[in-house]
């Protein structure tokens, strides 16, 4: 039977090609250059450690605001507990009355946000708001009730708060009393947020001038690699390597200071060269005067038929700066004994 002329099943339900693109599809990463390559990389690392850097900074920041909170609070409410007459106010009838107005006082002159003085149960004597004194105190009091100054965070009354709580002491050292003095959070927040834009600042020139130094090293690397990416490096390896081993001729790369940078397996065998002979100077290789005087000078030489111990060598020697590239010679050796 001939072959039917309408599709197969498969055709006519819609059937598609196999895809042939899927070894094209790369990563923005790959198919870059290794200049590109590099550049990206610098730029995560360096946005990384600028990152953690100012991620450090505001937490530095934020625990010394909070320490100095801290001590500015322990400070007012150990100096308020040590004042003239406040052991005997405590011991009078109404300690509010006297109290209450220096506390305020202190609270204004010191600009935090209060200072309270309460029995050792922790029953308040004095509060910024008025109507809250009588109740208990909000934080802990144990430390004090035993003679100890401590500081904390605490939702108190009035918001989070930074707070120390300190004892008033006879001249007996009973404790009579207990004194805190207190900061809002977001008084101490407050000041990070001020010095955020400092340190905002100086992380973005930071990020600017590593930046700077990384496209400067991007553009070197990219002049030296010529803008090729990695896999089209890796072939022109491969493929120059292929050639320098397969030619039948020698094959020697002189640098421009006159050390041997390559020789292939014919250039070895026809001038006998020692393994190590890549990277020393071509005047240690034993060489023959004629052969060696080219390759030193650099001569310009086209099919100069030179002698090499027992062999009569065709040589070419041509500088390789021609076109932009690195200072040296390439000379090609073909035997014509």
């Amino acid at each position: 039977m001939g072959r039917s002329r309408f599709p197969s099943a498969s055709t006519a339900i819609g059937r598609r090609p196999p895809r042939r693109d899927g070894p094209r599809v790369r990563s923005l990463l790959s198919a870059r250059s290794i200049a590109g390559q590099t550049f990206l990389l610098q730029l995560l690392i360096v946005l990384l450690i600028v990152a953690a850097g100012v991620a450090a900074l505001v937490l530095q920041a934020r625990r010394d605001d909070e320490g100095e909170a801290r001590q500015r609070t322990l400070a007012v409410a150990e100096a308020f507990a040590e004042a003239p007459g406040v052991v005997e106010t405590l011991r009078a009838s109404d300690p509010t009355a006297v109290l209450q107005p220096r506390a305020e006082a202190v609270r204004v002159g010191a600009d935090i946000d209060f200072v309270v003085v309460m029995r050792t149960d922790g029953t308040r004597y004095t509060h910024p708001e008025p109507d809250r004194i009588g109740r208990r105190f909000v934080g802990d009091i144990g430390p004090a009730q035993h003679g100890e100054s401590s500081t904390e965070t605490v939702d108190g009354t009035i918001g989070e708060v930074v707070q120390a709580v300190v004892p008033v002491t006879d001249r007996e050292g009973e404790v009579v009393g207990l004194v805190s003095a207190g900061l809002r959070t977001s008084r101490v927040s407050q000041s990070l947020h001020d010095e955020l834009p400092i340190l905002l600042g100086g992380g973005a020139a930071g990020l600017a001038l590593a930046l700077g130094g990384s496209a400067l090293a991007g553009r070197r690397l990219r002049r030296q690699t010529r803008g090729l990416d990695p896999a089209k490096l890796a072939r022109m390896y491969e493929h120059h390597d292929a050639v320098l081993h397969a030619v039948r001729e020698g094959v020697l790369i002189v640098s421009g200071e006159r050390r041997l940078l390559l020789a292939n397996d014919e250039a070895r065998r026809l001038l006998a060269l020692p393994a190590d002979a890549e990277g020393r100077p071509v005047t240690e290789l034993g060489l023959d005067a004629s052969l060696a005087d080219v390759l030193v000078t650099g001569r310009v030489t086209t099919d100069e038929v030179i002698r090499s111990g027992d062999r009569l060598l065709a040589v070419n020697n041509r500088p390789t700066d021609r076109h932009g590239g690195p200072p040296g010679t390439v000379a090609t050796l073909r035997d014509t004994t």
